[in-house]
């Protein structure tokens, strides 16, 4: 049985407060799993048998055994949500093997408190994991792991894999600071999206010590990008054109991808009202 999730490029960062911004992006991950009578759990990521606490700790509450396939496009540790991806389509063939109903938001906030748990993300991630899951721009309260916006824009992404390796996070410097990221809060609130990215990125790239000549570039040409996550990945969002015109000046910096940006949810599954907060 099988689970796909996608990557999420970031807008707003919810270490320092907690609300967080994201869009998915068509890189994929894909889960499946193989049950058996046994009693192990062997877990398979693109070819490399690995460990994995959070695999194990899922399919034994499940008391499903058996192998877990992964194949997944999105890089570990670069800020586009590979984590919650994995745990969205884990969790998505776990739900379809038992033959449950697939609701976004039971889903969602399992992987946010399986994230928490097991150290995987500061905040729980809840607004990469919606991204990643049911597609579009969303804006989360990531201690409520509840949805303050879901807007579907259709768009191109473009994603940078720098050269460079993921930087130092001072979680309690970033949390100290974070009346400076309270305008970008207020630009995402409103789903002025492209400036609560340009924001986040400036005080993120500081806090972390990222290039933000990266940004720059793309800000010069008139593209809307910025920091994703944690770093060290950038990302932007645009018409194809935009983002060939920002690849063509990314390139010399890593790797670019172009890919569209995922305006709806990768399976049918119910998303209730009460993932969302009514303001």
């Amino acid at each position: 049985m099988k689970g796909v999730a996608y990557a999420a490029g970031t807008v707003l960062n919810a270490l320092a407060t907690g609300i967080g911004s994201a869009f998915g992006i068509d890189l994929r991950t894909v889960v499946e799993i193989k049950p058996d009578e046994g009693s192990e759990v062997r877990v398979v990521i693109n070819g490399v048998e690995r460990r994995s606490m959070v695999a194990e700790r899922i399919l034994r509450a499940e008391k499903i055994s058996g192998e877990v396939t992964v194949e997944s496009e999105i890089p570990g540790g670069s800020g586009l949500g590979s984590s919650s991806a994995f745990v969205n389509a884990l969790l998505v063939a776990v739900k379809k093997l038992k033959g449950e109903v697939l609701n976004a938001h039971e889903i969602l906030k399992t992987n946010a408190r399986i994230s928490l748990e097991a150290g995987i993300s500061y905040t729980g991630a809840f607004d990469d994991a919606s991204a990643s899951l049911i597609g579009g721009f969303v804006v989360s309260d990531n201690t409520k792991m509840r949805l303050y916006r879901w807007d579907r824009i259709s768009s191109h992404a473009a994603v940078l894999i720098p050269h460079f390796k993921r930087g130092k996070v001072n979680w309690r410097e970033i949390r100290s600071n974070s009346a400076r990221i309270l305008p970008a809060v207020k630009d995402a609130m409103n789903g002025d999206y492209c400036s609560a990215m340009r924001k986040n990125t400036e005080y993120y790239c500081e806090m972390i010590g990222y290039p933000l000549e990266i940004a720059r570039a793309g800000w010069e040409i008139g593209v809307c990008c910025g920091l994703s996550g944690n770093g060290p990945s950038f990302v932007a969002f645009g018409s194809k054109s935009e983002m060939k015109s920002v690849a063509n000046v990314w390139k010399n910096y890593g790797e670019v991808r172009i890919r569209r940006v995922v305006e709806k949810p990768v399976e049918k599954f119910i998303v209730p009202e009460s993932i969302f907060i009514k303001t």
